[in-house]
């Protein structure tokens, strides 16, 4: 296994608090945990059955016969043949025992990861769908003000009834938009409940911080798993060479005997055997064994453009956020500017209170969109997070 460097060790010492978000699952509803529990079982037991799978049974035979002369025998023994060498082939199947389990713990570990990161996206959705809620009563709030004004104008002649009418129209459709985002709102609530039996206001979201991409190649579940799968195909091919190699084995047979004419005759034989198959398929079933192994190695070099392509992906729409932040963060400096002229000039009654509520409606609207970009950010982080 190859070593990590001292800077690496260091990165991911310093990383490991970050990812300490501990009982992750224990948020999944009880029915999940109970799932991943019996898994968690079934793979232990699977490990048990796939590493001592070279052992043999022990065969009890028991036959009552009759011959010609109406001589009834009872005959009873226990049998065995037990591979004691098989060219590696006992040790490679332990070995791919162990490496299944490893592997199919990581599958587990990805569906659960998957589950999780579907709840807290959802969570995260309900937050933002508050803040839309409350920036289209902003909205809807400009929008009055903006009817209001037009009204006037209507009424004194400057100002044609098409441009009220547009003004009307607009406050219906952010009415519209209103119970449109309150569906959204309970239709996210409602998808949790399919992940957790908590209620969703008590769960907290884990405060993650982006990794490296170094940190995330080498934890990204989906590249272990791929490196697992040439572990497990390497001693498949090798379990399927030996199985056309010679096979030693040790046999024993211990019985006894008891019929008409014989009374209680204890019998036994043991000695080695030496067995090899001649198949015509040998050489296309190991071939097929080895072309397992070349695939895998080849999907894992797949799997680490794929791992690297989607961090790319989510770096470039974090900096597409940060800078749509600094955008809003520009205008409401630009409203704060405004918003001071025309408070000086509503108080010298140059301007009306609904220039200076309008500034400060849009100054929040900004504001809030501040919030649901640092929470689609969140989002983000948490997606390559489970994702390790």
């Amino acid at each position: 296994m190859k070593k990590l460097s001292p800077v690496t060790l260091l990165t991911l010492s310093a990383f490991i608090p970050i990812l300490a978000f501990t009982n992750e699952s224990e948020v999944l509803s009880n029915t999940k945990q109970e799932i991943i529990k019996l898994k968690q079982e079934q793979i232990k037991q699977k490990e048990q059955s796939n590493k001592y799978d070279w052992i043999s049974d022990v065969d009890l035979n028991a036959s009552i016969t009759k011959d010609e002369d109406n001589t009834k025998t009872k005959d009873y023994s226990l049998s065995i043949s037990q591979d004691i060498f098989n060219f590696g082939g006992i040790s490679s199947q332990m070995d791919y025992a162990t490496q299944l389990k490893k592997m199919e713990n990581l599958d587990l570990q990805i569906s659960t990861k998957d589950d999780l990161n579907t709840l807290f996206s959802y969570l995260i959705d309900v937050k933002i769908n508050d803040i839309s809620l409350e920036q289209n009563i902003y909205y809807l709030k400009n929008s009055q003000i903006d009817i209001r004004n037009k009204k006037s104008e209507y009424k004194a002649g400057q100002l044609d009834i098409s441009d009220l009418n547009d003004a009307i129209m607009t406050k219906n459709e952010l009415s519209d938009t209103q119970k449109e985002l309150e569906l959204s709102k309970l239709v996210n609530i409602n998808s949790i409940k399919k992940y957790t039996s908590k209620n969703y206001k008590t769960i907290e979201i884990p405060n993650v911080k982006l990794m490296t991409k170094e940190i995330y190649l080498q934890n990204a579940t989906s590249v272990n798993y791929a490196k697992l799968d040439i572990d497990v195909n390497k001693s498949l091919y090798k379990i399927k060479k030996s199985d056309y190699l010679p096979t030693l084995a040790a046999t024993g047979t211990y019985g006894y005997q008891d019929s008409d004419t014989i009374e209680n005759d204890d019998y036994y034989n043991y000695g080695l055997k030496v067995s090899m198959p001649l198949s015509y398929t040998a050489s296309s079933d190991i071939e097929q064994t080895k072309l397992d192994q070349l695939i895998s190695q080849k999907e894992l070099a797949d799997e680490l453009i794929s791992s690297e392509s989607t961090y790319e992906e989510a770096i470039l729409t974090i900096k597409s956020y940060k800078d749509r932040i600094n955008l809003a963060l520009q205008d409401i400096k630009l409203y704060d500017e405004l918003l001071e002229v025309n408070e000086e000039e509503y108080k010298a009654g140059y301007k009306t209170i609904d220039d200076v509520d309008t500034l400060k409606n849009s100054k929040m609207i900004r504001a809030l969109d501040i919030k649901s970009y640092k929470l689609n950010i969140q989002k983000e982080i948490l997606n390559l997070y489970f994702k390790m």
